[in-house]
């Protein structure tokens, strides 16, 4: 589908790297940012959850992007949309990004490549293959450099699996980020937890765990999953 339309804004995803999905989708619903001045979303792809922060708050977004047509069709979609005048696409890596960068965000969110780069994994695409694997944004760089632009009262929202979910601890310790929220995401009541949202802080406090169920049995999607995402979708889009 080269075109997505929500209640809100509408999404053109013909060239990027990587198409809506259900991860953006929750996450984009899931991470608290009503109350930001300042958004940053890194490796945005097709913008979808920069869109997404425009519609739950007030907030002024950066969105980064190393990808060249992601790049191009995230601007397409944010000078297409109603918020256009407070979202910003920086074509660039995030490491490049960090060192130009003069102010600090209340909320940095991400859909970050995961995958370990190794020789012996090959996708046909090679732009599919370079948004879903981590050698331009490793995860401890990801985890470095989020501390460095975050406030200190700021919070970091990622979505990743759950493998990759405790690597990422490991970083984040490293880096003096200290987990906040856990949301252990189950495409099923009867399925394993195979996708974790966390929210990390500057600040150490007492962990909350929960978890969300995002189909039912026969497939269609929880009332929970329908709640949280109501306001962006049209009928039955649910069923990405």
């Amino acid at each position: 589908m080269s075109e997505f339309t929500f209640k809100q804004f509408t999404i053109k995803q013909q060239n990027s790297a990587m198409k809506i999905g259900t991860d953006s989708v929750l996450l984009g619903c899931l991470a608290e940012v009503e109350h930001a001045q300042k958004i940053l979303d890194i490796g945005t792809g097709t913008g979808i959850l920069t869109l997404k922060c425009a519609q739950r708050s007030n907030a002024t977004i950066d969105a980064v992007e190393i990808d060249d047509q992601s790049a191009l069709e995230a601007d397409f979609n944010f000078n297409n949309s109603k918020w256009s005048n407070r979202l910003n696409v920086h074509h660039q890596s995030l490491q490049n990004y960090t060192s130009t960068c003069s102010h600090l965000y209340d909320v940095i969110i991400s859909n970050p490549p995961y995958f370990v780069k190794n020789n012996n994994f090959s996708i046909k695409n090679e732009q599919r293959s370079k948004a879903r694997h981590d050698a331009d944004l490793p995860l401890n760089d990801l985890a470095k450099y989020t501390q460095q632009l975050l406030k200190d009262e700021g919070s970091f929202w990622l979505i990743l699996p759950a493998q990759e979910a405790q690597l990422f601890e490991a970083y984040a310790k490293e880096s003096r980020l200290f987990l906040k929220q856990q949301i252990e995401l189950l495409p099923k009541a009867n399925k394993s937890v195979n996708r974790v949202i966390q929210q990390w802080s500057k600040q150490e406090t007492t962990i909350v765990k929960s978890n969300f169920v995002i189909y039912e049995p026969n497939g269609e999607p929880t009332l929970a999953y329908k709640k949280i995402a109501q306001e962006f979708y049209i009928g039955k889009q649910f069923m990405l």
